[in-house]
């Protein structure tokens, strides 16, 4: 297992905080969304930048890629975009998509549905071919803070819904699948409200683990055994899918008010996330134990990706900048 890690590259062409930083799907190129209004599209090998996407009217808080590379989604305030990577040119814009702003977005694999979370409490699911939301779940509580597309289902048997632990779980299901929502795939939300929402659309069920933490950030291990929640107590929990037991806990960074978004390596060996201290801290996901931490960003760090094949990962800060992470042994390019 690689511990020791460098900054391999800094990118910097964005006026202001860089709030999102993601790798496309084969991750050979990463995006970025900006406080200056900006989605800029890198080279993150070479350190250059290929092109930015001008045209929102408030700061990028999400970007998604399609699994074909050729379009990107995002979302700013209450509107959310598609683009063409190739022309630079908005495909689509929906206008007040949601009555307050949202926090994060989804995409399925064939590219023909947008999924949106939003403060307004609601998830909605777009067709991109029409203009108004196919479907829309409206079961949190509170905001919420991010959407997951599982194409690939792993975990609840049918009609199984269970709570989560400390006495305060409860789970429920929903009657026959939507007929409007494809029928391979879960659609995993998670909120404010402590709740992470997992709808199997195949079997038309909601599995609800209730924690006792607001989840203010939300993804799944690449196995799609567990979910990492990241919370503003400053500990991310990685919880099992089946039976919503807090496996482990991740302590020593410092998120108490930003959402800071975490992530698993490509092959699930370790917890990647960064901080409010202006550091990046990795974990070994089995034994939880803090593995090293990274110094170089110069203000807080929000938001981290890992790439889908190698041991590298990718930061944005407040600072301004991205920065690109190898292996120490490995030749800078």
């Amino acid at each position: 297992m690689t511990t020791s890690y460098k900054c391999n590259k800094t990118l910097s062409n964005h006026q202001g905080s860089v709030l999102v930083v993601k790798y496309n799907s084969d991750g050979g190129y990463c995006l970025s969304g900006s406080q200056d209004k900006s989605i800029k599209l890198w080279n993150p090998s070479k350190g250059t930048m290929v092109y930015s996407f001008e045209g929102h009217g408030y700061s990028v808080l999400d970007i998604q890629t399609s699994a074909d590379n050729k379009t990107i989604f995002s979302c700013a305030e209450k509107q959310l975009y598609q683009w063409d990577i190739e022309t630079g040119e908005i495909i689509k814009r929906f206008n007040n998509a949601h009555t307050q702003t949202i926090n994060s977005i989804a995409v399925n694999k064939d590219t023909k549905l947008l999924f949106s979370g939003s403060s307004d409490r609601l998830v909605k699911v777009w067709d991109l071919r029409i203009r108004d939301p196919i479907q829309v779940l409206d079961d949190a509580k509170d905001t919420i803070t991010g959407v997951y597309i599982n194409e690939t289902p792993i975990g609840l048997p049918p009609q199984q819904c269970k709570g989560g632990h400390g006495g305060g779980g409860h789970g429920h299901s929903h009657g026959g699948p939507p007929p409007t929502m494809p029928s391979d795939k879960e659609v995993i939300t998670s909120s404010v409200d402590g709740c992470i929402r997992t709808y199997d659309v195949r079997m038309g069920t909601l599995a609800i683990d209730q924690e006792e933490f607001p989840v203010s950030s939300m993804t799944l291990t690449n196995d799609k055994k567990c979910f990492i929640a990241s919370s503003n107590d400053s500990k991310i929990r990685l919880i099992d899918r089946d039976s919503y037991d807090i496996l482990k806990e991740y302590k020593s960074h410092v998120n108490q008010t930003y959402k800071i978004n975490c992530k698993s390596n490509y092959d699930d060996s370790m917890i990647v996330s960064g901080s409010e201290d202006n550091d990046i801290y990795i974990w070994d996901t089995l034994s939880a134990n803090l593995l090293t931490k990274l110094s170089g960003h110069t203000n807080v760090i929000t938001s981290i990706d890992t790439h889908p094949t190698k041991n590298h990962f990718i930061s944005s800060s407040t600072d301004g900048t991205i920065k690109v992470w190898i292996p120490s042994n490995e030749n800078d390019n």
